[in-house]
Order: structure tokens, then C-alpha cells, then sequence
């Protein structure tokens, strides 16, 4: 029973043992997974020399860049050392690339020490392949072989960490040959003691950028002091490498440079501390105020002028900056911009038509100095093409089929005109383009029938090179109708005035006539009016004289004596006189009208 039990026990301890020996082992094999592949994870950059291999001369130059590849992971600063011999290469100089924007350590180089120091950084930072970081241009001094290598370096994630990503730095082997021609002096530059200040930050209201040109001769330079900074010493030389010698012990922020020579010179700065002289800032100013002494334009050689693309030298001197800039205007057209970036000093005018032309170009140094030049030049037309066949009168029911010759395969436009029509007519101007044959023969034909007039056509060709002709000889194409058919519209043009015209003379014949017989007829009815108007009035006047001569003696035999008082007489005589007045009134008036009538 004992030995049982035991056997049961020492199951269980070791089924115990088996199970904890897996459970080690899953948990063993996951954390050598996570620290096998969490370099993988985390380190996915590489810094190198492109390129890193190279055969050169001694005393020859060459450049080499520090780039950097992300392999897809967001980076935003790196910063490394490289170590070379001195006695093998030189440093010539340093230029910034693009990833980059932010510098911690401004690129420099010892070529006593042999070292060239970099770090910097971007804000919004860089994926990609080949990011260059600087350039390094170099010089060989010695045959040999001359290795290139890191000497330290870091890389950083864009993780808001700043994590070190950098899992390889590779460097640069380069064939030395030896060279039959004197190497040029090496470029010493100062090496700044550890801790000292960075190099400072120049600005310029006057010359802003140190890679341009400016007319200005007074440049106005200014820097931030640091803290710690207790001198500034400066100078001005046309040496790009000069260490500065003027110094100010109490620390200056501005200067302002008058009347600086023409040409480059580079304004040298440092600043010191408790720990010594600083890094070296070298700022370049460029200066060229004067216009460039000379600008002629010529033909260019080989130019043939019956191209209308022509090609014209620009001979420019300017002893300062160079001449790249022109405004070139064609005819007194709008002037357009031209670049030279080729340096061929040559430009490829627009297409022109024949005949004579006038260019005008003014011309700039890269400080913006200007000079102008004029040129003047004939574009050749070729030979006028020629009408072989056409009518020189047809029906209008014909379409007419018109030909010529010229140059072959070129393009012909033939200007159809006619004559006596407003040209606001659509009808008034037609053109037809066509296309000679290899043998230079073209055929024009109208898309209708011509109306009846008088047509004149005139021909222009442009060859397959752009080149125009003169214009051809004008001929005239008369279009008309047959005699029979001309006469008969004639005639009826004549009828269709004449007919209306008779018929408006017997119209105005009978109206005569007419009128007259009425007139008659009114007036012999006016005077037996007036006639018989006179004989009534002599008559009613008779009556009322004797009406009132009845009046007066029914008036006196009434009285007692017979007779009437004085104011009755008087009375009875005004009425008589005014019975007269109006009886002879009326009767002129009747004798007026009859008058009239007669």
C-alpha cells in the first residue's frame, strides 16, 4: 500500500516537473523571439558615403555625400563624425543638403584633424532612401588608397522619443593616382576647443542671400549674441577660410560694411567664451554695381533666313557677375523673359513671317544691372506660288476647279474676295486651305456655287519648315448668267418699273378730270346759290323797310296832331340807316363768294 502511494507521488512530482520544464521553455523561446527580432523592429536606418568607391587623381576634386536611408521608418535628425587622412585628402568645402533645415552642429571640417562634424534635424521630418545630409567635397593630395569612415554617428525617430534607429554606418574607398600637375593649396580650416561657441548666425537686411549678387556697395549684417559670449572679433578679405582678427571685447550685434569692392569677399565672425574662440562663420557678399560693359547681338553661324526659326549669339561682357537674364521683345511686342541656363549664350526666336524684323533685348547681370541691344534682320519668303488653270468667267451653275504649283508638300491658303460686297458679309471673304503634292501642284475647289459677281483669289504657302512664300499674282474670276436668260431679267426688271408707272398716270389722269367735272358742277351750283341768296335778300329787306314805314304812320295817326315826337322819328331813321348798313354788308359778301367761284 506504502509503495503504492510512493508510485503515485513520484507521478505527480514529475508529470509537476514536466509541466513547469514547458512552461519555462514557452516562456524562454517567446523572450529570445522578442530580443531576436526587436532590433529588427526598432533599428531601420543606415548612414553611408555615396558613392564609396572611386578612382581620382592627385590634386583632382571630387565630392562625396553623407545620405541616409530610413528603410521606411519617419526620421527627423541625425549627426555623425567622419575621420580621414589628412595626408591622403583635403577638404575643399561643405554644402547643406535638402532633408534638413535645423542644425544643432553646423557641418565643419578639420584638415589637420582630419574630421568633418555634422548634426542636424527637421521639423516635419524625412522617409526615404537616399537622403543626402552634406557634400563633401574633397582633394586628393597622394597616391594611395583613401579611406573615408565613421568615426560615430546617431540617427533619430520622428517617435516623439527621439529614438536612436541607426543600425549600420558604412564609409568610402578612393583610388588615389598620382597626376602630373601641382595640387592646389589645402584648405586649413580652425578647429573650435570643446565648448566654445557654435558659429553664428548671420543676417543681412542689405544682402539677404550670400549666394546672389546685389548692387548695393553698403551691406548691414547682424547676429544674435548668446549667453556666455563675452567677444566678437570680425574681418572682411576675399578669402573664404580667413580667421578673424578685429576684436570687440565688448560683444557687437550689427555692422554695417561702406563701400565694398566689387566682386565676392566673405565677412568673417566668431564669438568667445569662458572656454575660447568659437566656430567660424565666413558670409559671402557679392557685389557688382555696375551694368555690363558690353552687349552686341549677331546672327548666329549656319542660319539660314529663310527658316522663320532663327537663332541669335548674345555676346555679353560683364567683368563681375555673369549675364543670364533677358528680356527680349520682337517687333515692339511685350517684352517675355529669357534664361540661360545652358550658358550657350544664344537664343531660339519664335516662328516669324516674312519681311523685315526688329528684336530689342535687354540684357541683366545676376545683381540686376542692365544694358540693351537692338538687332535688325529680314526673314526670306520663297518663290510666290502660280494659278496654272482656272476660268476667268463661268456660269454661276459651274463650280469652278481651280489649280496652281509652288513648293511641294507645303501648305496653301487660297483668299477668295468678292468685289462689291461689304466685307461684313459672310459671303464677302472665303478661304481654302489645302496641300501641294510632292511635285508642288494643288487643286482648289469651292464648297458651292458662286454667286454672281466678280472674284479675286490670291494664294500664300508655308512649307513643311514653317517658311512662308510671298503672296501669289491676284486673278479674277468673272461669274455671270447666259445672254438669253441676262435679257429676259433685264426686260423684266424694266416691266416691273414701267407697268406701275403707266398705271399711276392714268390714275392721276382720271383724278384730274374727275375733280375738274365736280368742280365744275360745285361751282355752277354756287353761283345760282348766290343768285338766288341776293334776290331773297333784296326782297326780305324791301319787306322790312315797308314793315316799318306801316309802323311809323299806324304811330302818327294815333296821336292827336298826327305826328311823331322828335325821338320817335329819330329812332325810325337809325333803323332805316342800319337796315341799309346791313343789307349792303350782306350783299358784299354774297358778290365775294360769287367772286370767288368765278
Amino acid at each position: 500500500m506504502m509503495n503504492t502511494k510512493k508510485t503515485t507521488m513520484n507521478t505527480k512530482n514529475n508529470m509537476l516537473r514536466i509541466h513547469l520544464t514547458k512552461s519555462h521553455y514557452l516562456v524562454f523561446s517567446f523572450i529570445c523571439a522578442v530580443l531576436f527580432f526587436l532590433p529588427s523592429l526598432t533599428l531601420a536606418a543606415t548612414m553611408g558615403v555615396s558613392p564609396n568607391t572611386g578612382v581620382y587623381q592627385s590634386g583632382a576634386t571630387f565630392t562625396a555625400r553623407v545620405v541616409v536611408n530610413t528603410e521606411g521608418k519617419p526620421i527627423n535628425a541625425a549627426e555623425g563624425t567622419l575621420s580621414f587622412n589628412p595626408a591622403e585628402l583635403s577638404v575643399v568645402s561643405i554644402t547643406k543638403g535638402t532633408i534638413f533645415n535645423l542644425w544643432a552642429v553646423e557641418p565643419s571640417f578639420s584638415n589637420t584633424a582630419g574630421t568633418v562634424s555634422f548634426g542636424g534635424g527637421s521639423t516635419s521630418g524625412y522617409t526615404g532612401g537616399s537622403g543626402t545630409i552634406i557634400s563633401i567635397t574633397f582633394r586628393s593630395k597622394a597616391a594611395g588608397t583613401a579611406k573615408v569612415s565613421f568615426k560615430n554617428g546617431s540617427v533619430l525617430a520622428a517617435d516623439g522619443l527621439g529614438t536612436n534607429v541607426l543600425k549600420s554606418m558604412g564609409g568610402g574607398t578612393y583610388t588615389l593616382q598620382t597626376a602630373a600637375a601641382t595640387p592646389e593649396p589645402e584648405v586649413i580650416e580652425y578647429v573650435a576647443p570643446p565648448n566654445t561657441p557654435a558659429a553664428p548666425q548671420v543676417q543681412s537686411s542689405t544682402h539677404s542671400d550670400s549666394a546672389k549678387w546685389y548692387k548695393e556697395k553698403t551691406a548691414r549684417l547682424s547676429w544674435s549674441l548668446p549667453s556666455g559670449v563675452t567677444a566678437v572679433r570680425t574681418s572682411l578679405d576675399d578669402n573664404p577660410t580667413t580667421i578673424p582678427t578685429k576684436v570687440y571685447d565688448s560683444p557687437i550685434s550689427e555692422i554695417t560694411l561702406s563701400d565694398l569692392e566689387e566682386g565676392v569677399q566673405y565677412f568673417h565672425i566668431q564669438f568667445r567664451n569662458a572656454e575660447g574662440w568659437g566656430r567660424v562663420t565666413h558670409y559671402r557678399l557679392a557685389v557688382d554695381s555696375q551694368k555690363p560693359s558690353n552687349f552686341t547681338i549677331e546672327q548666329a553661324a549656319g542660319s539660314d533666313l529663310g527658316n522663320p526659326v532663327q537663332t541669335l549669339q548674345l555676346i555679353t561682357k560683364d567683368d563681375t557677375s555673369a549675364v543670364k537674364r533677358f528680356m527680349v521683345s520682337i517687333d515692339s511686342e511685350v517684352p517675355f523673359e529669357y534664361i540661360d541656363e545652358t550658358g550657350s549664350s544664344t537664343i531660339t526666336l519664335p516662328s516669324l513671317t516674312p519681311g523685315q524684323h526688329t528684336v530689342a533685348i535687354e540684357a541683366f547681370d545676376e545683381a540686376g544691372n542692365s544694358i540693351v541691344s537692338t538687332y535688325s534682320f529680314s526673314i526670306l519668303a520663297f518663290t510666290k506660288p502660280q494659278f496654272t488653270d482656272y476660268p476667268s468667267s463661268l456660269r454661276d451653275a459651274v463650280i469652278p476647279v481651280i489649280k496652281g504649283i509652288t513648293k511641294p508638300n507645303s501648305a496653301v491658303v487660297v483668299t477668295m474676295t468678292q468685289l462689291g460686297v461689304t466685307e461684313s458679309s459672310e459671303s464677302a471673304i472665303k478661304t481654302y486651305s489645302v496641300t501641294s503634292n510632292e511635285s508642288g501642284e494643288f487643286i482648289v475647289i469651292p464648297d458651292g456655287r458662286l454667286a454672281v459677281g466678280v472674284y479675286e483669289l490670291v494664294a500664300v504657302a508655308t512649307d513643311p519648315q514653317g517658311a512662308q512664300s510671298e503672296p501669289s499674282d491676284v486673278i479674277r474670276i468673272v461669274v455671270e448668267v447666259p445672254g438669253i436668260i441676262a435679257f429676259g431679267e433685264y426686260l423684266v426688271q424694266i416691266l416691273s418699273v414701267l407697268i406701275p408707272l403707266i398705271g399711276l398716270i392714268f390714275l392721276l389722269v382720271y383724278l384730274f378730270l374727275h375733280s375738274k367735272a365736280r368742280l365744275k358742277k360745285v361751282r355752277s351750283f354756287v353761283i345760282a346759290e348766290t343768285d338766288e341768296a341776293l334776290a331773297v335778300l333784296n326782297r326780305e329787306f324791301s319787306n322790312l323797310s315797308e314793315v316799318l314805314s306801316k309802323e311809323e304812320q299806324l304811330l302818327a295817326a294815333g296821336r292827336k296832331t298826327n305826328k311823331l315826337t322828335k325821338a320817335e322819328m329819330e329812332l325810325f331813321d337809325t333803323l332805316r340807316a342800319e337796315i341799309t348798313k346791313a343789307k349792303q354788308s350782306i350783299t358784299k359778301e354774297i358778290s365775294d363768294v360769287d367772286n370767288i367761284v368765278t
